[in-house]
């Protein structure tokens, strides 16, 4: 019971409107048709794939950061321990 109400829930729909050129209008009812589906659906589709892309592109940003910001620590860590090992 509980999965089903899960499942209602990620499935449910709200309405969006927007405006777009007559180019880009043409262009999604040509690959709707082209790809036998609704405006509707190939609009979701294209929506969800950007947001799956800016979403990645996001996350490995920040591990470049993080990576950055290790192999600065390291560095100041590696040349720190360096003046250490010399003294013993």
């Amino acid at each position: 019971m509980e999965n089903h109400m899960e499942n209602l829930l990620s499935t449910q729909k709200s309405r969006l409107q927007l405006s777009i050129t007559s180019d880009l209008s043409d262009k999604l009812n040509l690959w709707a048709e082209k790809l036998e589906t609704t405006l509707s659906e190939l609009t979701r589709k294209a929506l969800s794939d950007y947001i799956e892309k800016l979403e990645r592109n996001k996350r490995e940003q920040e591990v470049a950061e993080a990576c950055a910001r290790y192999r600065q620590f390291n560095k100041k860590f590696s040349s720190e321990w360096a003046k250490f090992e010399t003294r013993i």
